[in-house]
């Protein structure tokens, strides 16, 4: 059992290595299409695992490793869907009857392909539950809470990356007219845009860890907020953006966006 504990505590790190890599590259489909498989194998040789040996070894595997794990899948839930990847709806258990996509469910996070994401409703919802909806701040399907339902419908959901409230959708709100561009820029034009925008915030962030008064030491042990301003012995000084039960991501001007493991 410690040799296996071993070697999906390494599994871990490089699955956390691939899922930071494809939140830095969104746009290269294969990155994040390696980067899902990955979290579900990650799962599956999680969920073997935690059936084998003595209730006590059982509890030992969810002490040390099931929160990171938990934490990656919620990582990973928030990159593009890729389509044609047969993933699956992971969980603790499988739902109490089939659905239309044989899902299974896993607390905070689920899994289920492009199609089915569009057309099907998770089975079981309930005010305060979870389920995946998009969110327009955050610019992708992220884990929300639901606060409100119409029927067997949520209705009301609220984000938990960026506790913003809203109604519930599965893809992006449609622009109106008034609001659509008029003409599509080139897309060599938008990429550079977008690349010139990329830098300009980058600038700005390193202006602001470089000025701040406040700067925290890095420590896996300690417990850090959003916003904060760390100093990392690898990547220098950056700023806490997100904070999860066992890592937490933070963007350094001259790395960008990493994923930190909590102790």
């Amino acid at each position: 059992m410690t040799s296996s504990l071993d070697q999906l505590t390494d599994e871990i790190r490089e699955v956390a290595l691939l899922v930071h890599s494809a939140q830095e590259r969104a746009e290269d489909r294969e990155i994040v299409k390696n980067a899902h498989l990955a979290v579900e194998r990650l799962s599956q040789h999680y969920r073997e695992l935690s059936t084998l040996g003595s209730a006590a070894e059982r509890d030992a595997v969810e002490r040390r490793l099931g929160r990171r794990v938990t934490d990656l899948r919620r990582m990973a839930s928030t990159l593009p869907r890729i389509g044609g990847i047969a993933s699956e709806q992971t969980g603790d258990q499988a739902s109490a009857a089939p659905s239309e996509v044989e899902e299974r469910r896993i607390t905070g996070v689920s899994w289920r392909s492009d199609d089915a994401l569009s057309t099907a409703v998770p089975p079981a919802l309930r005010v305060g539950g979870e389920v995946d909806a998009w969110c327009g701040p955050c610019d992708g399907l992220t884990t929300h809470n639901i606060i409100a339902m119409v029927g067997s419908a949520p209705k009301q959901v609220v984000c938990q990356a960026c506790k913003g409230r809203h109604g519930y959708r599965t893809t992006p709100a449609r622009k109106s007219p008034a609001e659509a561009p008029k003409a599509q820029a080139p897309y060599e034009s938008e990429a550079a845009r977008r690349a010139e925008q990329k830098a300009e915030e980058l600038r700005a962030l390193g202006r602001e860890v470089a000025e701040s008064s406040q700067v925290r030491a890095f420590d896996a042990h300690d417990r850090y907020r959003v916003g904060e301003v760390i100093s990392h012995p690898d990547f220098g000084r950056g700023k806490v953006e997100t904070v999860l039960r066992s890592s937490m991501l933070v963007r350094f001007p001259n790395g960008g966006l990493k994923s930190i493991m909590l102790n």
